[in-house]
């Protein structure tokens, strides 16, 4: 198992979370302590970025699903960086990439992230 990693820093006036490592039921409690520490200041959108995330369950998901919901709640917008292949994959099936805003490379998600999202 990898470690599960959270950075968090802030890019084109957006505020970025790179992940690395496995999201799992396992990590789960680091990546919600990182998304709950970035909504404490939040005042500018959010962009998770999966680029490094080598394996994600339906526990990851569904804190992303649940992190896109609170982001949009306050008015802020929220976005996925998630490169093609099988992580990508899940967001397919779960027919989540619409809604959560799911791009292929950080540059696309930064910019949907600043555009107006619907809850």
């Amino acid at each position: 198992m990898i470690p599960l990693a959270v950075e968090r820093s802030q890019v084109d006036g957006c505020a970025l979370l790179s992940v690395e490592g496995e999201l799992d039921i396992a990590s789960a409690p680091r990546m919600l302590s990182a998304l709950n520490e970035a909504f404490s200041t939040l005042s500018i959108p959010l962009v998770v970025d999966l680029s490094r995330v080598d394996f994600m369950d339906s526990t990851g998901l569904a804190l992303l699903m649940n992190a896109h919901r609170r982001v949009v709640r306050r008015g802020h917008g929220f976005a996925i960086c998630c490169p093609a292949g099988p992580l990508s994959r899940i967001f397919e099936i779960a027919d989540m990439v619409e809604t959560l805003r799911v791009f292929p490379d950080r540059e696309a998600a930064l910019r949907a992230a600043t555009r107006p999202a619907a809850i």
